[in-house]
């Protein structure tokens, strides 16, 4: 049985200036989700598009690696009422030290009843939580399974429920277990500037990541 520690966590780190800092900003432009970081402005967080890499810790509580974030934000006026889906696009990667290389390890993402568990091979399908127009800050619960001291590339291929919206191009979330934070620097800019760029990917719109190294 799963310990439920979003709320925990949350107080832990209740009180810093922006709420949502480190999250994966989402919003519709030109009719399909995009990711960003989110910021604060004069009538309060938006989102910045353009941020594809994000970065989590995890925490060792009573014997289970976990993490509550990055979450999932989105102002009002974003979302009409439907399901965000993920999947899972691709295995769990681990960083070597100087590249990623396949894992043995998975990860479990879970929100109230609902989980799926990323695959050793090929994608997967995630599951839908609900949001609408008035906005959101939603968190999975993510477990390390058979976890090793490291840092681990998830991806995550996000969409709607309302057929009108396009899918966000893949996400990746770096995760650091119990590594020194310049080894999780390294694999952040791993990911900006070798993985994103490849050929199979699109460029990320202009922010780099110095942009979520200085919100952890």
């Amino acid at each position: 049985m799963r310990i439920t520690l979003t709320a925990t966590i949350a107080l832990a780190v209740a009180g810093t200036t922006l709420a949502h800092e480190g999250d994966v900003g989402l919003k519709i432009v030109d009719g399909g989700i995009v990711t960003g970081i989110v910021e604060d402005g004069p009538g309060g967080e938006f989102v910045v598009p353009g941020q594809r890499v994000f970065a989590g810790e995890m925490f060792d509580f009573g014997g289970q690696i976990f993490a509550d974030g990055p979450g999932l934000f989105a102002a009002a006026g974003e979302f009409p009422d439907s399901d965000l889906n993920f999947d899972f696009a691709s295995p769990v990667q681990r960083w070597d030290g100087s590249t990623f290389v396949s894992a043995t390890q998975t990860f479990t993402l879970e929100f109230g009843p609902l989980s799926a568990t990323s695959p050793l091979a090929g994608s997967a399908p995630g599951f839908g939580i609900g949001v609408g127009p008035a906005g959101f800050d939603e968190h999975y619960d993510f477990y390390l399974n058979d976890p090793e001291t490291g840092v681990y590339l998830l991806a995550l291929d996000l969409s709607s429920s309302d057929l009108g919206i396009g899918g966000a191009r893949t996400t990746y979330l770096v995760f650091n277990n119990g590594e020194d934070e310049m080894v999780h620097d390294a694999a952040i800019d791993y990911v900006q500037d070798v993985i994103i760029p490849a050929p199979a990917s699109l460029a990320v719109l202009g922010l780099g990541a110095f942009a979520i190294r200085r919100r952890r």
